[in-house]
C-alpha cells in the first residue's frame, strides 16, 4: 500500500455456532472414518493369517483324514497344478526370454512358464517346495511380484520330488498357447511358452505323437472355445491307472461374477479362448468337469496355467501359496507336516457330487456329448 493511505480493517465475520446435531454428525463421521481404517487393518491381518499354512495345527488328524477320504471318494485322479499367480494377481508377459538364460530361447514368453523351465534347467526343481522357491527367486530378480501357487487333489507333501512323469505308463499332453493375434490385448510370448514346454516334455519321456498343440499361429489347430474343451476330453479319454498326463495353458485369464454360488469370493476364474468374444470364456467349474473329474484313479495329471487370476482356476481341494512367509513356515515345519492345506474356498458338496457323477458316467461308457450335456445342466448353462 502507498504511504499515508490507511489500510481498511478486515471486516469481522461472525461465525455461526454449529448446531448440536451437526456437531454430533461430525463426530460420527470422524469415528466412522477411524472404524473403517481399523477394520481395513484387521482384515489385512486376518488375510495374512489365513494365507499362512497351518502345518500340524488346528485340524486334528481325524478331521484331516475325514477330509482326505471325502476328496479321494469324489476326485479319482491325482491332479497337481502350478499357477502363475494368485486369483487377485496378473501374470506377466516377458518381452525377451533370453534374459532368463535358457538355451536356444529368444523372443517373448510368459514369466511363470519361463521361471519354471529355468528352475528345472538349473537343477533347482528338486521338490514341489524347492520349485516354488526357485520360481519366486527368478521372478524376483526380474522384478515380477506375482506369487506362484500349487493346487492339488491330494494332500501332497511339499518335500516330495517334483515330477511330471510317474511310473512307466502311457503319456499324453495338451499344450495351449494363445497370442490373440490381431485382437485387442494381443500377447507375444504364448507360442514360445508352448514350444519350450513341448521340448521339456519330450526330453522327460513324453511320447511326441501323443502331444496335442493348439496355437493361433496359422499352422496348428486354433485354440477356440470348443477346441480347448475337446482337448480336455481327448487328454483323459483313454487314460488308465499309471498314466502321466500334462496340460499347459499360456494365454489370458479372467474372472467373472459367479452365477451358481460356489465361489467364496463371488467370482469364477476363467480361461480366455481365442474366440471368447463370440463363444465366451471358460469358467473354472467347466474346467473342473472336463479336465479334472474324468482323470481315472491311479492316473497323474500335472497342469501349468500361465495366466492372470489363475490361482484356483481348477477348483482343487488343497492349496499352497508360495508367499515368503508360507515358504518359511513350510521349511520350519516337521517334514511330515509340510503339506498342501485344505482350500477354504473349495465347495466340497457341489464339486464332489459333480466329479463323482461325471466319473461314473465316463466309466459307464457315456460319450463326450452326453457328459457335456450333463455338465451344462448341472452348472445351469443348458
Amino acid at each position: 500500500p502507498s504511504p499515508g493511505i490507511p489500510i481498511a480493517a478486515a471486516p469481522v465475520v461472525a461465525r455461526r455456532r454449529r448446531s448440536p446435531t451437526m456437531e454430533f454428525l461430525d463426530r460420527m463421521k470422524a469415528e466412522r472414518k477411524k472404524w473403517k481404517k481399523a477394520r481395513k487393518q484387521k482384515k489385512k491381518e486376518q488375510a495374512k493369517t489365513r494365507d499362512l499354512p497351518d502345518f500340524g495345527g488346528a485340524a486334528s488328524s481325524d478331521e484331516a483324514s475325514a477330509y482326505d477320504s471325502k476328496v479321494e471318494d469324489g476326485i479319482a485322479g491325482t491332479v497337481i497344478m502350478f499357477s502363475g499367480c494368485q486369483d487377485s494377481q496378473t501374470s506377466a508377459d516377458v518381452h525377451d526370454v533370453a534374459s532368463f538364460g535358457l538355451p536356444d530361447a529368444e523372443g517373448a514368453g510368459g514369466a511363470c512358464t519361463q521361471s519354471l523351465l529355468k528352475s528345472i534347467e538349473e537343477g533347482e526343481a528338486t521338490s514341489w517346495m524347492a520349485t516354488l522357491k526357485a520360481m519366486r527367486a527368478i521372478l524376483a530378480t526380474k522384478r515380477f511380484t506375482q506369487i506362484p501357487q500349487l493346487s492339488t487333489s491330494r494332500r501332497v507333501n511339499l518335500h516330495d520330488p517334483f515330477t511330471v512323469k510317474v511310473g512307466d505308463g502311457k503319456t499324453k499332453a495338451l499344450l495351449i498357447g494363445i497370442n490373440y493375434v490381431g485382437q485387442q490385448g494381443e500377447l507375444a510370448g504364448c507360442h514360445n511358452d508352448v514350444i519350450g514346454m513341448r521340448q521339456f516334455l519330450v526330453e522327460h519321456g513324453y511320447e511326441e505323437d501323443r502331444i496335442k498343440v493348439l496355437l493361433d499361429d496359422g499352422a496348428h489347430e486354433p485354440p477356440t472355445h470348443d477346441a480347448i474343451l475337446a482337448g480336455f476330453d481327448w487328454l483323459s479319454e483313454d487314460a488308465e491307472a499309471g498314466d502321466s498326463l500334462f496340460c499347459h495353458y499360456s494365454g489370458h485369464g479372467g474372472s467373472v461374477r459367479d452365477d451358481d454360488g460356489d465361489e467364496g469370493d463371488g467370482y469364477d476364474e476363467t480361461l480366455v479362448p481365442l474366440d471368447y468374444q463370440a463363444a465366451g470364456q471358460i469358467r473354472d467349474d467347466v474346467i473342473f468337469g472336463r479336465l479334472v473329474a474324468p482323470v481315472p484313479r491311479g492316473a497323474h495329471l500335472t497342469v501349468l496355467i500361465d495366466a492372470c487370476h489363475s490361482g484356483t482356476v481348477l477348483d482343487l481341494p488343497y492349496v499352497f501359496q508360495g508367499t515368503d512367509d508360507a515358504l518359511v513356515a513350510a521349511e520350519e515345519a516337521e517334514p511330515d507336516a509340510a503339506t498342501v492345506q485344505p482350500n477354504a474356498s473349495f465347495d466340497m458338496s457341489f464339486l464332489m457330487a459333480l466329479a463323482k457323477q461325471l466319473f461314473a458316467m465316463k466309466q459307464g461308457g457315456a460319450t463326450n456329448a452326453e457328459l457335456c450335456t450333463y455338465l451344462g445342466k448341472a452348472l445351469g448353462m443348458g
